[in-house]
Parts: structure tokens; C-alpha cells; sequence
């Protein structure tokens, strides 16, 4: 067996105290993830500079040690999870300061592991923020984690995906050397603009932290609207519910524009709680534009309650902003006339609370304590009802086995810039907690969670039903975000592009020991 002591040594050199665990819990927890566990890790090392990262990444490849950088951790793709046990998970969390925020040029660089939550509130007293400017899970996922992945959320409606606000990183290749993208790559050029020359900076984008370890991400930025509104719609079929989010995209008027069924809405509600809700209520009585605009959205929210959307099949939620009142009033209006053929305005409950408080804390399980499983698929609007109406199939043929397991399936749906649907099934299932759900989970949340044994059959019939959703979407012709371990991003790949990525893939990590198995490619060693 080889000794890996001398290397541990070296880390600890590097990194300095507390920066490197070996312990078996912290092994253990950082070894999985939301939906998964890999195999356990030498080591975890925290780098506290980019420096320390080089060194880290360099020594531990020299010695054939192969490195799974993580961000947030908030992955159900296998993303960060061991493949092998002579490796190091790398928590790039301590790497979270804000560099430059220059609000003259408009952009802003900060280190990877840096939140979404925590650049919002700085950039926030600038009145500026990044076109795409975090998903969801904005409290914990790191903007570098974001990147490698790729992720949808807030302003994807209008802008896209995470990485189109990217206009420069610096990328730790597997020899600890860095490589710097656009315009900054040269001597004392600032790094403001991406497109100069090939766009390296995209190569290194989604790519499952596959080709490289991000280190600094430069975003671009632009004013923060002054006004924001929120309209939620029923609909009573899938067909409708798309169409109507198809409008809304194509508009290029809303920031977001997200949907759920009903049974993903019921699983997620959870259990009313009296003081959780008047928080809430705080939250969006603070976003209003004034005092009286604050308490007005206060008392409608009080007013819709937790039922505002039951017994609704669809119901789809659209945020526009704006400058002003009378730029916002003729957004919210058009957008109307575009969704009220389709479906019927109902309290927008979920968008106002959502743009209120749109980094909360995050727990990784169901309120009501069971284990949950996303998955998505990016399709034009045009396959949209055929995707789900052959997904529906599946879940049909399963539905009594479903049903025996404790396994229920939602869905929510958002679209991402002008031409995606994101479709995306999630699976609910009793089954007991991992470590992982157990630390990653608000302790007052958890607190009111049930707990539930072992449910192998129904962990089982999840992986099974979930196989078997992904061929369907591949044979819809699915894009993903989030590609991680888990998605066929080669499968059928244009043969001079796989050959292209292939050889980019040899000449960054020669021996296949960064986040071996990442996008699909070959673990570990030289590509074919």
C-alpha cells in the first residue's frame, strides 16, 4: 500500500492549521451528497488562497492522488463524489472573498468559493448585481460550484443559464499552473470583456470541474431594477402551463418563470408553522418600494394563505421588473394579455415570496422528512407535452409499485432564456437519513422532519424509474445542466468533438486525476 503520509504532511504545510481533515466523519460526510455516497477520500483539504490551492492541486496529482473539488455540495449528479479512494476532496468554500467590485466598468471578481447570497448582499448597496444572479440554492452554492455545473434560477428567463454573465476566470490546471480567460490574460489588461479572441473562458464552463479547478470568476453586471411584481397562474393541463411559459420567455419582459404541479406543490409546503410564516411575511413587507406598498403585500399574502393554489393541477409563477411603476404596470399588463388565454390569475404568493427572500436557508429533504431526487431535462417548448406525456407513461406503469414503495413524483418546470423548457421530475421517498442530510439541514427544520428506516426497495425503484426517465429524455433530445457523473452528455457525440474534447481534456490533466469520471470521460489516465 502506498504511503501517503509525506503528502498529508504537505498539505498540512500548505493549507495551514484546520485545513486538513482526515477524521472519518468529516471523510464520510464529504463523500456524499444529496442523493449519493462515493467512496471515502484520503483527505479533505480547505485551501484559504489560490496559492495553497496550486500547491494542493500539484502535490497530490505528482503523487497520483486525484482531486474532486467541491462547491456548495448541493448536487444530486454525483458531481464532487469520490471514484476512488486515493483522492482528496478539495472544499473550496474557504476561497470566498470578493476581489474587485468595479462599478465603473461593470463587473465584478471574486473568488470561487464565494455564494451567490453573499455577493448579492454586496453588490446590493452598489444597486448592482450579475444578469444571472443565483439559483435557488444561493445560500450554499458557490458561484465556481455554479459554473462547473451550470445552474438556472434567478433572471435565467431573461439571460440564460449561470455562465453567460462569465466574462473571465483564472482555472487551476492539474500541474497547479493557472490559466487565465479573457481580456484579463494579458499583462495589466482588466478583465472586463470575454470575446477576445476563441472563447476560452466557455471551455471551462459546465464543465463538471472536469478540465479544471476555478479559482476567480469575473462577472459582468448590470443595475438593479427598482420595481419588481410577481403573477401566478392555474392551468388545468400541461399543455396549457407550457404554452403559457413559452409566452412569457419569448416576451424577453420576465426574469423568471417557474412552474409546479400540484403534488410537488403539496410535498413542499409542509407543515404550517406560525412563526416561520410571520418571518416571512417580515421579509415581504421589506421588499415593497415603500412603507405603504410593503404592508399592501403583506396583507395580500396574508390574505392567499397557504391555500391559494389548491386543488390546481399547474400553477405557473412570472417575474418581471423594472425602473419604475409605469414601465413595471406596462410589463405586468402585456405579460397578462400573453398567459390569461391559457389559464386563470391567482395569488402570487410563491413569486412574491420567493423574490422576498430568494436565498433562505436550505434544508436537502422534504419538510416532511423525506428523502427527495431532481432530475431535468432542457427541450425545446415544442417537446414539452410530448416529454411529459411519455414520462406520465412511465410513472403509470409504475404507479402501484410506486405507491407500495412510498415513492411519489412531482414535477416543476422553468424556462431558461428564449428556447428552453426545463422539465423537471423530482421524487419524494421515505427512507432514513445520511450523514450528509443530517449537516446539511437547518437544525429547526430538522427538528419537525419525521424520521423514517431503511427503504432499500424504494431507494431501488427511484434509481430504476430515474434511468428510465434520462433515455427518455435523451431520445426527446434533452440538453442538462448539472452533468456531473450522471447524464450521457457523450453518448452519440459528434465524433470530431469528442475527439477535440478528448484531446483538451489530455493536455490540462495528462493522467485523468481531476474529478476523474466527470462529464463521462474515462478514469483515470489519458483519454482514448
Amino acid at each position: 500500500m502506498t504511503d501517503f503520509s509525506p503528502l498529508i504532511a504537505d498539505l498540512h504545510r500548505f493549507c495551514g492549521p484546520g485545513a486538513v481533515l482526515t477524521d472519518d466523519e468529516s471523510r464520510a460526510f464529504f463523500s456524499q451528497d444529496v442523493y449519493r455516497i462515493g467512496l471515502k477520500p484520503l483527505a479533505v483539504v480547505r485551501p484559504g488562497s489560490v496559492l495553497a490551492l496550486t500547491q494542493v492541486v500539484a502535490a497530490a496529482i505528482a503523487k497520483g492522488v486525484a482531486v474532486f473539488p467541491r462547491g456548495g455540495g448541493i448536487s444530486y449528479t454525483d458531481a464532487y463524489l469520490p471514484t476512488t479512494e486515493s483522492a482528496l476532496v478539495l472544499d473550496l468554500r474557504g476561497l470566498n472573498r470578493i476581489l474587485t467590485i468595479n462599478a465603473q466598468d461593470m463587473y465584478v471578481t471574486v473568488e470561487a468559493g464565494c455564494t451567490w447570497a453573499a455577493l448579492d448582499a454586496a453588490l446590493k448597496p452598489h444597486g448592482l448585481r450579475p444578469p444571472f444572479w443565483g439559483p435557488f440554492s444561493g445560500s450554499k452554492a458557490t458561484i465556481g460550484g455554479s459554473l462547473s455545473q451550470g445552474t438556472a434560477t434567478f433572471g435565467s428567463a431573461r439571460v440564460g443559464p449561470s455562465d453567460v454573465a462569465v466574462i473571465g476566470l483564472k482555472v487551476v490546471l492539474a500541474d497547479g499552473s493557472i490559466l487565465t480567460t479573457g481580456s484579463g490574460a494579458q499583462p495589466h489588461h482588466a478583465p472586463f470583456f470575454r470575446h477576445y479572441g476563441p472563447d476560452l473562458t466557455g471551455l471551462f464552463t459546465s464543465d463538471s470541474g472536469a478540465l479544471g479547478i476555478k479559482a476567480e470568476v469575473t462577472l459582468q453586471l448590470e443595475k438593479r431594477p427598482n420595481c419588481v411584481q410577481g403573477l401566478s397562474y392555474a392551468f388545468q393541463d400541461a399543455q396549457a402551463c407550457y404554452s403559457a411559459m413559452a409566452e412569457a420567455a419569448r416576451s424577453g419582459l420576465a426574469g423568471e418563470v417557474f412552474a409546479v404541479d400540484a403534488e410537488l406543490l403539496r410535498q413542499s409546503a409542509g407543515n404550517a408553522d406560525l412563526r416561520r410564516d410571520f418571518a416571512t411575511l417580515l421579509q415581504v413587507g421589506r421588499s415593497g418600494s415603500g412603507p405603504f406598498d410593503g404592508l399592501l403585500r403583506m396583507m395580500r399574502l396574508a390574505l392567499a394563505g397557504r391555500n391559494f393554489a389548491k386543488g390546481i393541477p399547474f400553477t405557473v409563477h412570472v417575474v418581471t421588473e423594472a425602473n419604475d411603476q409605469s414601465r413595471l404596470k406596462g410589463n405586468v399588463s402585456e405579460l397578462r394579455r400573453m398567459i390569461e388565454p391559457y389559464g386563470t390569475e391567482i395569488a402570487n404568493t410563491v413569486p412574491t415570496v420567493v423574490r422576498a427572500n430568494p436565498f433562505p436557508p436550505l434544508a436537502v429533504m422534504a419538510p416532511n422528512g423525506r428523502r427527495l431526487l431532481a432530475i431535468h431535462a432542457i427541450v425545446p417548448f415544442s417537446v414539452g407535452t410530448a416529454l411529459h406525456a411519455v414520462t406520465e407513461k412511465i410513472v403509470g406503469h409504475y404507479a402501484n409499485v410506486l405507491h407500495e414503495n412510498k415513492v411519489a413524483i412531482g414535477y416543476s418546470f422553468a424556462t431558461v432564456g428564449r428556447t428552453g423548457l426545463l422539465y423537471e421530475p423530482v421524487f419524494y421517498w421515505e427512507d432514513s437519513r445520511e450523514l450528509f442530510h443530517t449537516r446539511e439541514s437547518p437544525a429547526d427544520m430538522l427538528a419537525a422532519m419525521a424520521t423514517f428506516p431503511p427503504n432499500p426497495s424504494g431507494r431501488a425503484l427511484v434509481q430504476r424509474v430515474r434511468d428510465e426517465m434520462v433515455e427518455v429524455m435523451f431520445a426527446h433530445g434533452a440538453a442538462h445542466l448539472q452533468i456531473g457523473k450522471a447524464y450521457p452528455y457523450l453518448r452519440e457525440r459528434d465524433p470530431s468533438a469528442l475527439a477535440l474534447l478528448h484531446t483538451l481534456k489530455r493536455h490540462v490533466d495528462p493522467r485523468g486525476l481531476i474529478n476523474p469520471g466527470a462529464l463521462g470521460l474515462a478514469m483515470p489516465g489519458p483519454q482514448p
